[in-house]
């Protein structure tokens, strides 16, 4: 692609990364058979191609945004299939952040869509506020549901209430757990924010598993509680930047080799936020131990792929023998952290049949915050996914993030009736399946 930047824009560091990235698009156009939006709409500024002409308009014309630009960039998932598809490896990651930071800092939304960005961003990364915030939404349900009727984006944070809290006594603490028998590896796992309030019993499953396969486990205090992914996506650049550093001085010591505490492995169990601490070498490029953190980080799928290399899954053969699940590959794990199979080769080593939905690249519509922001298109997304799923067959549905399985988990129903397909995250599947406990999803009516 020809761009049109001047040499004074080309001294900026934001430019010339957008440059870099705008010439190696050649508007072959493969990038919009797998982009969500554009197959909802058929809309050429609903593709990535298009979006790439607005952001490119945009940069080289320093403007302020129109609404129906922002409208457009807005729309997009962020989901990254584009990316995988792309024959010429246009990394399109860098300019729809660098479009959603201008928007931030030039663009005026209308008063309420500035209030609900402002309140997730600093609400959804503190665990505590948030906590408060669904047991205030649960005292308040009748009330939710009145406003509901005026607005999807209130629907969709009435919905976002769950029936009850779990409780807090699953959540694991901070501190070094050694491995079961012989130590193979050492792993710091990360336990972020979201997920530690909506489901605490995912990283305690890990937790449990590692150990199990000789993993000694490393669970530093929370630092800034987010791994920044939340307001990095919303364009909130400084405090996602500000996120980004409290962790790097948290963590400096799981990664640097004169550290006692130094660690093989570095797990995030949400892929999203596995996803984005991946990327902390090119957000924090002046940090060794920026680039040094993101290299040790793996998915747990990947780290128990690793280990079943040299010593087999403690698999329960009575568990998995027989029983078919329908895997939902995360758009953070298949495009972020580019892996498809490592998932499906270990539930099969632990007996499972695994069968994935039609076209598997696509969103299920979480994407973050998505699914508050854009309720519509998040719906239809998320429809669409639960249908494919349910269309395999499976009993049991398996994710890799919390987002996804939060906005899947009230869709998945068996023909339409109300007898719902559980949906699991691979840590409490695989942990059943090697001795833990059966998990509750699995008995609730």
């Amino acid at each position: 692609m020809q761009t049109h930047f001047t040499d004074s824009q080309r001294t900026e560091p934001g430019i010339r990364l957008a440059e870099e990235v705008l010439r190696k698009c050649v508007h072959c156009g493969f990038c919009t058979a797998t982009c969500p939006t554009y197959r909802i709409t058929g809309d050429e500024l609903e593709s990535p191609r298009g979006r790439i002409a607005l952001i490119q308009d945009l940069l080289e014309t320093g403007t302020t945004p129109t609404p129906l630009t922002v409208s457009h960039l807005d729309h997009c998932l962020s989901c990254l299939s584009c990316e995988s598809t792309c024959p010429s490896g246009v990394s399109y990651r860098r300019l729809i952040d660098q479009a959603r930071e201008l928007i931030e800092e030039k663009y005026r939304r209308p008063l309420f869509d500035r209030w609900l960005r402002a309140l997730l961003a600093w609400l959804l990364p503190k665990p505590t506020w948030f906590r408060a915030a669904l047991v205030a939404g649960l005292w308040s349900r009748p009330l939710l549901r009145v406003a509901a009727r005026f607005s999807p984006r209130i629907d969709a944070l009435a919905r976002m209430v769950p029936g009850d809290l779990p409780s807090t006594s699953t959540a694991i603490r901070p501190g070094t757990y050694p491995a079961e028998g012989a130590e193979v590896r050492r792993v710091a796992l990360l336990t972020g924010c979201v997920q530690g309030v909506l489901a605490p019993d995912i990283d305690a499953a890990t937790l449990r598993l590692l150990r199990r396969h000789g993993c000694t486990v490393v669970v530093p205090a929370p630092a800034a509680g987010c791994c920044g992914a939340l307001p990095h996506h919303l364009g909130k650049s400084t405090a996602a930047q500000a996120m980004l550093w409290r962790n790097l001085e948290a963590w400096r010591g799981l990664v640097r080799a004169d550290s006692p505490s130094v660690v093989d492995s570095v797990l995030m169990t949400a892929s999203g936020c596995g996803s984005h601490l991946k990327d902390y070498a090119h957000l924090l490029p002046n940090d060794p131990d920026a680039a040094a953190l993101a290299s040790r980080v793996l998915d747990l799928s990947q780290l128990l792929d690793e280990l079943s290399a040299t010593a087999p899954l403690r698999a329960v053969a009575t568990i998995g023998k027989g029983m078919i699940v329908a895997w939902q590959s995360p758009c953070s794990l298949q495009h972020g952290f580019n892996e498809k199979s490592a998932p499906i080769r270990v539930l099969q080593a632990c007996g499972f049949g695994v069968r994935q939905p039609l076209n598997p690249h696509l969103c299920c519509g979480s994407a973050g915050t998505y699914n508050l922001l854009q309720p519509e298109f998040a719906e239809r997304l998320g429809r669409d996914k639960a249908d494919a799923m349910v269309a395999t067959g499976a009993t049991i549905a398996v994710s890799a993030n919390i987002g996804c399985i939060t906005q899947l988990q009230a869709k998945l129903a068996v023909d339409g009736s109300e007898r719902p397909i559980p949906i699991l995250h691979l840590a409490q599947m695989l942990d059943w399946a090697t001795g833990g406990p059966r998990p509750a999803a699995l008995d609730t009516p």
